[in-house]
């Protein structure tokens, strides 16, 4: 473990615990944690970043741990400045270099402005930023989560998380990766849920005319 990280984890932890940003805001997703999806963000941006050239891993690794840092109660809007002026007046208590600070600062701010992920000239790091923060939360985690979703509204049924699934997690919608690795991946997690809805279907017997007796 980079000693380092850990003491920013430490910070971001104690930070979203004092402004009461560790849970979800919204009362169906009380099982999110925002202080490990940015554990979780952190691996992936180390996974992505395997291999490739070019990468200034401590720049995309430290935007990653603060990326979130801003969230609270209300107005999550806004996290992404949020986040960037808690890092900033971290870096400057800690005395951290001012040119690699306002780097990190410029990832955090954009990070959510995913449109810059197919415009040219936009830097690796913030790519695989960006990568990182849409890979989590996908796959078989999202069909954890709709399921989670349809139990905290007590769904009456396993046709109601069913149909959930296929409105959720199995929707149809383009691979939004740059970056070869993640676009696999991507496809990798899309799969999972197809074939997990398929066989969850057959089980399921949807369609069978028995169920309008």
């Amino acid at each position: 473990m980079n000693q380092k990280y850990k003491e920013y984890l430490s910070y971001v932890k104690r930070y979203l615990t004092q402004h009461q940003g560790m849970e979800s805001p919204n009362p169906m997703h009380p099982f999110r944690s925002r202080f490990q999806h940015t554990i979780r963000v952190l691996h992936w941006c180390n996974r992505l970043a395997e291999g490739l050239e070019g990468v200034d891993l401590e720049l995309l690794c430290t935007a990653a741990i603060f990326h979130d840092i801003g969230y609270g109660s209300q107005d999550n809007e806004y996290h992404a400045r949020r986040s960037a002026k808690a890092f900033d007046d971290y870096a400057k208590a800690q005395g951290l270099e001012e040119n690699f600070s306002q780097q990190v600062q410029f990832l955090i701010t954009n990070h959510s402005n995913k449109s810059l992920m197919s415009e040219p000239g936009t830097s690796l790091e913030m790519i695989l930023l960006m990568e990182a923060d849409l890979l989590d939360e996908e796959g078989a985690m999202g069909i954890v989560w709709d399921c989670m979703v349809m139990g905290n509204i007590h769904a009456s049924s396993y046709l109601k998380a069913y149909e959930h699934i296929m409105e959720s997690s199995n929707k149809q919608e383009p691979n939004p990766m740059v970056t070869q690795r993640a676009k696999e991946i991507w496809e990798q997690k899309k799969q999972i849920v197809s074939e997990f809805a398929e066989q969850l279907k057959g089980d399921l017997m949807v369609g069978s005319e028995y169920f309008d007796i």
